[in-house]
């Protein structure tokens, strides 16, 4: 990873290919670890796509997209496509590339349950978790305390 700072912008880390190819391993031991396979990856629009179609790879899972994006949009919707064609006895993982203030993967989860998915069937992951907030991810690769911590995360599909 590239640490670059800025007058204007908060410091940002340059997440690579490379970082992210090793946190998918990661992530894909601790599910392996604990025995729960998902039937189905969902990844949540925009940021947690990549990382879920790379985890639907590995466990050679269906993927599906939803939406909740709640930074840098005015539209923030719970939007579960497809998810209602899933039966609500299957396994969920819910990805994302970063929970922050875990505010978005609770509205996820709470639409999933809504939907009838029981808690037992539904997870989430991310890639990078603060630990200064109340949401608890099940399988994460890298944590930070984002009160202390104020750099920027650039992930190398958005450059």
């Amino acid at each position: 990873m590239v640490v670059s700072s800025s007058v204007k912008k908060p410091p940002r880390i340059f997440y690579s290919w490379s970082d992210f190819d090793s946190d998918i391993l990661s992530v894909v031991k601790q599910i392996d670890d604990s025995l729960w396979i998902p039937d189905y990856i969902v990844g949540v629009k925009r940021g947690g796509l990549i990382p879920a179609i790379k985890l639907s790879h590995c466990f050679n899972k269906p993927m599906i997209m939803m939406s909740c994006q709640l930074r840098d949009s005015k539209d923030t919707e719970v939007r579960l496509y497809e998810v209602e064609e899933i039966s609500t006895d299957k396994k969920i993982l819910i990805v994302d590339d970063i929970c922050d203030s875990g505010v978005t993967l609770s509205k996820i989860i709470l639409q999933f349950y809504v939907n009838g998915f029981s808690i037992d069937n539904v997870r989430t992951c991310s890639l990078f978790y603060n630990s200064e907030q109340n949401f608890i991810v099940d399988y994460t690769a890298r944590n930070w305390n984002r009160s202390t911590n104020k750099e920027w995360i650039v992930f190398p599909w958005e450059v």
